[in-house]
Formats: C-alpha cells, structure tokens, sequence
C-alpha cells in the first residue's frame, strides 16, 4: 500500500487551519527536502519609539545592525533558493539586506493576509469559562486560516527548494502553530530570529524556532566577491576597510548629536547646504516625475528637503545604520513631507541593492572626498542610471596649487578622518568622463564659514577642536591652504570652495 504521496495537492481550508502539516503536501514526492525558513523582520523605528506615527516604519540603528548580522551568517551558513517577502516596509528593507549579502533577488507578497494582531504571537486568543467571547478566536481563526491558504499557494510551484520567507513574529508564530496544530502555544518571536519546517519523506517536522544566534555578532565582515585577480582583491580589501571606518565614525557622531527626542524637529535648524534643495532641483531639473538617488544621506535632512521641494520619489542610501536611525526618525516626525515620497537603505555607494536603470538621477554632496577611489562608486551609479540619466556631484574644489591643497587636506583630515583627498574641480570632471559621465553643466562657488560652526557640525572633541584651530591660524600669513583664513572678531572664518556638475550616462 503506498503511503505519504497524495495522488493530488491537498489545499489547506479554513477548517483544515489548525492540521496544516498533515494537509499541506505536493502532489508527487519531491527529490529534495522542502525547507521553509520563517524570518522576523529586524527591529524598526516603531519598535523604538511606539509613540511615532502609525505609518509605515524603516529599520532602527539596531534593526540595520541585526539584519546585517542574520545576512553573513545566512551567507555562511545556507543556500537559499527562493528570497520572499511581506509587504510592510520593515520586512522589505529585511528581506533586500538579506538578498543584498547574499545576491539574491527578493520577491514582494502582494497577496499575503492582513489582519494579525501583535499580542496573537504571545497570547492567541482562546474560549475559556473566563473568557466566554468567541469575537477575537472568530477573527484569529480567520486570519489563521488565510495564512494557511496563503502558504500553500505559495508552495505550489516550490516544492524541493529551500525557501526563506521574512515576515512578522504574529504570521511567523500563527504558521508555527498551525503546523503543530498548537492553537494555545504562545510563542516569542525575536527580531531576526529564524525559525524552520522542513517537508521530507512525506512528513513536515519542525527543526528549530526562534534561532538568533547571529546577533552575538556586532560587526560582521562584509561579504566580498570573488576577485579576479591580486589587483582586484587588493581594491576590495581597501573599499571595505574605508566603509568600516567611515561607518564607526558616523555611527559615533550620530550618538553625540543632540538626541532624538531633545527638540521637535520641526524646530530645529536644518545644517547649512552649500546648494539648497530647490537650488539643487533647478541646476538637475528634477521634478515630480524623478526619481533620485541620494548616495550619503546622513542624517536625513536633505533627502526630505529634496522631497519637500517637489521631486517625485527620493531613496537615501548610507553606510552609518546610526545615521539612518536618525534619518528615519526625521521622516517619520517631520510634518508637510509624503513620507512615501523618501526612504532610506543601508548600502555602499560602490555596491547597491537596486537594478539597472532603477534612477532618473543620482546626487552625491560632498562624498566623494571621502573616497580614495571613487571609481567603483561613479560604475555603479552609472549602472543605476538610464541612458542620458543624471548624476549631479557636489563636492570641494580644490586648489590647483598642490602644496596648498595638502595642506587643507592636512586640516579636513584632522577634523573628519573618514576624509581621504580633496580633488580639484579638473581632476572631479576627469573622473566622471572616464567613468563613462558626459558633462553637462558646472558651477563653481565660494561659501564662507565660520571655523566654530564648521567644526560643531560633527561634534568634535576638544582636542580635536583646537588641533584644528590652531591649523587654521597658523595659515592665515601666508594663505598656505588656499582657504582665505582670517579674523573677524573673536573668531576664525574662511572660504570654502564648492564646485558643482551635471553630468549625464553617455550612450543612445
């Protein structure tokens, strides 16, 4: 008597909801385990601060640090066939980190059920002789039942793959439940936890729930791909340790900020821009039909600037998940801003989770001086980038006179040192055409600073703080970094100088 091989798929109905493993199974046996991994999405804003608005919630400093965290060890540890996702942005933002790290493609569920409710993961709702009301089992059952559903029409043409679903902890612990037919289990879902069912030899078994091992690792080597020669592993080994260092920097300079909560941040001071949103609008002809990306957002202030000057869709990417905290925290309170319009994503500027053509424009302001190399950065913008798409560049424009120009590099280092070296606006325009840019259009400008703010912009410390002003000083007699350093009262003030391209993809 044969056994364990239905002669048909078996779809689960709400009535079969609580015996899913003994209803859910394909219609011939598979050559290879069904291996289902059920993901929890990484901490987001609204886990943090619950009193934020209802709207959908990106990643926390912490969340961007966890799922960074579960993608190495999933790297090191599996192979995942098929990457899927619910569709709330902290599951997407999870599951695209994941795909990132481990080159793999997600799929959104457009059709996945809605419904759950937070305390259904710890607490189900049950009739009891204290609990007499049969409203919230009525709607759990429903909702249970949907997901059921839900999971076998996503089975049914994956079958004998390996199959890792993020999700939240209630979809996560209702699914658990119902393939052990546990209706009363509580269950404690973290955030990035795994939890696996594995479909094998006509039987579902459950071989591990709520598995977190990956977050003991705080800082994780980033994955690096396979080089094709010494040259090309040397470049890599030097692009990851300039985005760890950048990283540790941002990631210190957002905690010493002024806190989230100390001010609302419709009362406070945006920092200054040596081009504002809608100059920077205008000079790029952006408009409500753009779509830009924005490569070091920081702190967020001016991806929500660039949206509330009317451009059409603006996605932040950055390296710091400190900063990007903040930067969602800022979207999420700022007021008069589409919060869909703007979104952030934790990624190199050299290697980013977006495909072909995905950008009408791309903005860089005042990053490329801190790349030692921005060659890797400029082809992937141009991969992101259409055809006569744009690249705006914003940066420092450095002396012509060498010695000059080592000399401020001497002064931005010993306040920044994620600063790697200053370009001048010749050697700038050099780069973009021999990374495939034609230029369109230039602007050179000077913005005068004072010496005082400039350095509180990074909150630097007083040793910092005076290295640099006596730097500063000791230039002043012979102009010896090109800046115009000068007195004006109690205080140190000098010229910047700023230069601005639009370039675009050449080709067509």
């Amino acid at each position: 008597m044969q056994q364990n091989v239905p002669a048909q798929t078996a779809t689960p109905t709400r009535e079969s909801s609580a015996h899913l493993a003994w209803y859910l199974r394909p219609p011939t046996a598979p050559a290879r385990p069904t291996r289902l991994l059920l993901v929890c999405h990484a901490e987001n804003m609204q886990s943090r601060l619950p009193h934020l608005t209802r709207d959908e919630t990106g990643l926390s400093a912490r969340g961007w640090e966890q799922t960074t965290a579960l993608a190495h060890w999933l790297h090191i540890h599996e192979e995942i066939d098929v990457l899927l996702t619910d569709l709330p942005l902290h599951t997407r933002l999870t599951a695209q980190r994941i795909g990132q790290q481990l080159d793999l493609r997600f799929q959104p569920l457009s059709d996945w059920p809605r419904g759950g409710e937070t305390a259904w993961a710890l607490e189900p709702p049950i009739a009891t002789p204290n609990n007499p009301s049969l409203e919230a089992v009525a709607r759990y059952s429903v909702y249970s039942a949907e997901l059921v559903d839900a999971l076998a029409r996503l089975l049914a043409d994956r079958w004998g793959k390996t199959i890792l679903l993020v999700a939240d902890a209630v979809t996560i612990a209702t699914l658990l439940r119902s393939f052990a037919a546990g209706a009363e289990l509580g269950m404690g879902i973290a955030h990035t936890s795994t939890s696996e069912v594995v479909y094998h030899e006509g039987r579902w078994s459950l071989a591990y729930s709520n598995r977190t091992e990956h977050i003991v690792r705080r800082s994780p080597p980033r994955r690096t791909t396979p080089a094709a020669d010494n040259q090309q592993e040397t470049i890599e080994r030097e692009l990851n340790a300039e985005i760890e260092k950048i990283t540790q920097f941002y990631n210190q300079l957002a905690l010493r900020l002024n806190p989230e909560n100390s001010e609302p941040p419709e009362n406070r001071q945006p920092p200054a821009q040596d081009m504002s949103s809608e100059q920077i609008r205008r000079f790029a002809e952006l408009g409500e039909e753009s779509h830009l990306l924005l490569a070091g957002a920081g702190s967020g202030w001016l991806a929500l600037d660039l949206a509330r000057s009317g451009i059409g869709e603006v996605v932040g990417v950055d390296v710091s998940p400190a900063m990007l905290e903040k930067a969602e925290f800022l979207r999420l309170s700022s007021k008069n801003v589409p919060l869909q319009r703007v979104n952030f994503r934790l990624a190199p500027a050299h290697d980013l989770p977006f495909q072909n053509g995905r950008f009408d424009a791309a903005l860089c302001v005042h990053l490329f001086h801190h790349l030692a190399n921005p060659r890797p950065t400029l082809r992937e913008l141009h991969r992101l980038l259409p055809v006569q798409g744009k690249l705006l560049l914003i940066d420092i424009d450095g002396a012509e006179d060498a010695v000059k120009r080592a000399t401020q590099n001497a002064i931005e280092n010993r306040r920044n040192p994620t600063h790697a070296t200053i370009r001048t606006g010749r050697q700038l325009a050099a780069l973009l055409e021999e990374c495939g840019f034609v230029v369109e259009k230039e602007q050179r400008w000077k913005v005068e600073r004072s010496a005082i703010v400039w350095l509180s912009s990074i909150a630097v410390d007083e040793a910092t703080h005076t290295a640099v002003l006596e730097m500063l000083e000791a230039s002043i007699e012979t102009d010896a970094a090109g800046l115009h350093v000068r007195r004006q009262g109690n205080e140190l003030r000098f010229d910047a100088q700023i230069v601005a391209f639009l370039a675009r993809k050449a080709g067509g």
